[in-house]
């Protein structure tokens, strides 16, 4: 199996002689083209919505060698839907490699006028959203398409395609090799894999806990006439925090105590609680700060008024002897202080 690629400025041309009836131009696979169209309404079709390019047209003759012939006409019909599958793969393998003509309108004609069986693809080089057709190295894709597809099915492929198609797998092979060793990341062990389960099982325990709680919390309010029995009969103790308002506390069974705010935590509709459980209870008062006792020298010492100019020296004269000296002897011998 071979492939040779041409260009075609003539879009009427090359539809013309791809379906030449003198070479059983038949088609096999069509894409975006009326088949039950005559052959000049197919060309119109094309030329009208085709951009004005250089090259209007990309042919791609498929051949195989006289043994693969022989094999494929001593198929029924010709061996025409072995063909249209190989063909297919061929295509889908050249749109793989980067020239997509999966969005060009397409046709694909036998052709029997040869010993060797050969069928010719006229590809349009502008596809039906008015965007021209990828051919970068369309010639050198082709070939190593077809060397491919040859390999896939068991078919004679030139040499030269075939050894560059085998070094271009290989490569191909080793890259990705490569970057799966690279993105490779080394299994968690055990008990990694163990305590992300726990987590996970934590996380979802805490969303029915909550939910269960919410449920009871809820339906005691709308139900019960006794709020705070209710939930005391659940296991479950309202108290106001500075914080988070107003919140309960349960008790799990295995002794483990949690809290949580009924509106921040649970999300409850507080507007569907008792008025009674909304306001805090009274604060205790505050008691009164500790102070040191004053020393028996400064209990004597009253606080010097308001803008006066006197200063430590007012004292209380309560027969008791004066620290100072002077004033000690001025009080003794009749001087009044």
């Amino acid at each position: 199996m071979n492939a040779v690629v041409g260009k075609s400025s003539d879009i009427s041309h090359s539809l013309s002689y791809a379906q030449n009836h003198g070479k059983d131009g038949t088609i096999l696979l069509a894409n975006f083209t009326d088949l039950s169209a005559a052959l000049a309404e197919q060309a119109a079709d094309w030329i009208a919505t085709a951009n004005n390019y250089r090259t209007q047209c990309y042919t791609i003759i498929i051949s195989f060698t006289p043994e693969e012939t022989a094999l494929l006409r001593s198929m029924p019909d010709n061996g025409r839907d072995k063909v249209r599958t190989i063909i297919g793969d061929f295509l889908d393998e050249l749109s793989a490699r980067g020239n997509d003509v999966s969005a060009c309108p397409y046709i694909v004609a036998r052709h029997d006028n040869t010993d060797n069986e050969h069928y010719h693809i006229v590809i349009r080089t502008t596809d039906v959203n008015g965007k021209r057709f990828r051919d970068n190295f369309i010639n050198k894709n082709a070939n190593r398409a077809a060397a491919c597809i040859a390999m896939k099915y068991g078919l004679e492929a030139p040499k030269k395609a075939a050894e560059r198609e085998k070094a271009h797998q290989e490569a191909v092979g080793r890259r990705r090799k490569e970057r799966t060793r690279r993105q490779h990341k080394p299994s968690d062990s055990q008990s990694q894999i163990d305590e992300r389960m726990r987590r996970k099982r934590a996380v979802e325990e805490a969303k029915k806990r909550k939910a269960r709680l919410k449920y009871i919390i809820e339906k005691a309010a709308r139900d019960s006439p006794d709020f705070i029995g209710t939930l005391a009969s659940e296991g479950l103790t309202l108290f106001h925090d500075p914080k988070k308002g107003l919140c309960v506390r349960m008790v799990d069974s295995d002794g483990k105590e949690r809290q949580y705010s009924l509106q921040k935590d649970l999300g409850i509709d507080m507007s569907i609680l008792p008025a009674t459980v909304l306001a805090p209870s009274p604060s205790k008062q505050s008691r009164p700060t500790y102070s040191p006792s004053k020393s028996k020298h400064n209990s004597r010492i009253k606080d010097a008024p308001s803008g006066s100019s006197r200063n430590a020296e007012h004292e209380i004269r309560d027969s008791h002897s004066s620290d100072d000296l002077d004033d000690e002897w001025k009080r003794r011998n009749g001087y009044k202080l």
